[in-house]
């Protein structure tokens, strides 16, 4: 007769003893992140770690997967620090000058002695200076993309640690089969990587790479007849078993699959703070501030690049040009303060209920991967449209990066300064900005159009849901409607099937 875990052995809460235990005796496989954040992190949190990794030995090892997107992304996790400081000093000295004008006009307003007044200014120039010139001695030693690799203290210290330890690339039938269950995973949004479904057209494993970490740990552990602890720093919910937000350990379906999969051994997950935490039983001391500094979020980790108006541009155009709705998606998003749901992605694209919205994003991944080799954009960057995944399973909408928001509304420029547009409103219409300009030019008062006509003044395709749904054109809350009523007029007897309509002037 089974017992309570028989057959649910993922649900089985495993202990900090059971941890420890694992970290003595199991096969430690560590992910590509967790290599690259070795770039991010300070110094001690480096030297702990790299510590604790030589400690495991012989049971260390890498999936080859790891060490292709280690070698792939290490460039960007290295970043650029010249650039960094440059833009720092940019920042520092325009502050000064925005600080001292400031201080200026108010000396005006309040009468301010002449004395007094040059004395603040005195002290804002050496409170800028010293700011300068710490930024100038800062970190002399940091690695540049083109250190040579003996002189990069990270790569040399993981040469030495690695060596012996990564797992061969499969033969090639083997690895193609292996995508190709990575993909079919994905799809069926099996974990772990379900939720890099939008990688599909990044690399040639496609959304396939976090299953090929996996799974090549998972069939050395039991080849060696061991537990498994995977160290990661993925922390989405494709990885994870969470509790609101408690972090419980991994997902369940993973460690049944394991289980099963290894006669009955377990499958640990690790984050880089967790594996801090529980060095003492590998007899490892390690710093505190290690641990608040493995503890920090990502983005605090890797300095995100921002959009550019240029940029932003570019990319809608080029959705538009394709003929793809996430332009018009991601416009309204930015109408809406960044945040568009599930629901007003549906009637925008024409989608029925049952659609999913796996893959939505892949279109625009694409153009941003395009526009970060051709040097517009910075590597990495917020992706421009991100999903939400509350649930961890189903899309409840988009997200788009705040700069986004600004440079769609209006509020700043291409130079990044305040700006309004024509209209006079700050809220951009994007690419309808021409038909705006053309009704504000007409003097009668009802204007017949075909769609054809509209495409003709504004240069370029309506919206996929203007021809396939009514009320997208009786709305102000998407670009096309924006642009009408800013021009000053509404939409009458909008014919889908002639592709006619009426612009009634608003009285």
């Amino acid at each position: 007769m089974a017992g309570l875990f028989d057959g649910f052995e993922g649900y089985r809460i495993l202990s900090g003893t059971d941890i420890d235990q694992a970290l003595t005796s199991a096969l430690i496989a560590v992910d590509a992140n967790v290599l690259l954040n070795l770039y991010r992190y300070n110094a001690q949190t480096t030297e702990d770690l790299l510590t604790i990794f030589e400690k495991v030995g012989g049971r260390l090892a890498i999936p080859h997967q790891a060490v292709r997107e280690f070698h792939r992304n290490r460039l960007a996790a290295i970043g650029n620090p010249d650039g960094a400081a440059r833009e720092v000093r940019t920042a520092l000295q325009k502050n000064q000058r925005s600080t001292l004008d400031a201080l200026a006009r108010w000396a005006k307003q309040v009468a301010l002695a002449d004395a007094d007044l040059e004395q603040m200014q005195a002290d804002v120039e050496q409170v800028f200076g010293q700011l300068l010139e710490a930024v100038d001695k800062a970190e002399p030693d940091q690695v540049q993309a083109d250190t040579p690799a003996t002189q990069d203290r990270v790569l040399t210290r993981l040469a030495q640690l690695l060596e012996g330890k990564v797992l061969p690339r499969p033969p090639e039938d083997e690895w193609a089969r292996l995508i190709k269950e990575g993909k079919r995973r994905v799809e069926e949004q099996q974990p772990p990587g379900y939720l890099d479904a939008d990688k599909d057209d990044e690399h040639p494993e496609g959304p396939a790479g976090d299953f090929l970490v996996y799974w090549q740990a998972c069939e050395e552990a039991k080849k060696r007849e061991l537990d498994l602890v995977i160290i990661t720093g993925d922390e989405k919910e494709d990885w994870w078993w969470r509790h609101r937000s408690v972090v419980i350990g991994a997902r369940h379906e993973m460690t049944k699959e394991f289980f099963d999969f290894n006669g009955g051994r377990q499958l640990f997950l690790l984050r880089p703070r967790d594996l801090l935490l529980r060095s003492a039983a590998l007899d490892v001391e390690v710093s505190p501030a290690s641990l608040e500094d493995a503890g920090r979020e990502r983005d605090v980790l890797d300095p995100v690049g921002v959009w550019t108006a240029e940029a932003v541009n570019e990319l809608l155009r080029r959705l538009d040009d394709e003929g793809q709705v996430q332009g018009e998606v991601i416009r309204e998003a930015a109408a809406l303060g960044g945040t568009i749901g599930r629901e007003v992605v549906y009637g925008i694209c024409g989608y029925d209920d049952e659609r999913m919205l796996r893959g939505f994003t892949r279109p625009a991944a694409r153009i941003t991967a395009d526009l970060q080799r051709a040097d517009l954009l910075p590597d990495p960057v917020t992706p421009i449209l991100k999903p939400l995944y509350p649930d961890g399973v189903r899309a409840s909408g988009f997200r788009v990066p705040p700069e986004v928001v600004a440079i769609l509304r209006g509020t700043v420029g291409a130079d990044g300064e305040p700006d309004t547009k024509p209209d006079g409103s700050g809220q951009g219409a994007g690419k309808y900005l021409p038909l705006t300009d053309w009704l504000k030019t007409q003097t009668a008062d009802k204007i017949p159009v075909s769609f054809a006509e509209l495409e003709e003044v504004i240069g370029a395709p309506l919206a996929p849901s203007a021809r396939n749904h009514l009320p997208y054109w009786y709305s102000v809350r998407n670009s096309l409607g924006r642009a009408i009523a800013a021009g000053g007029f509404k939409p009458r007897r909008v014919n889908l099937t002639a592709e006619t309509a009426m612009l009634t002037r608003r009285l």
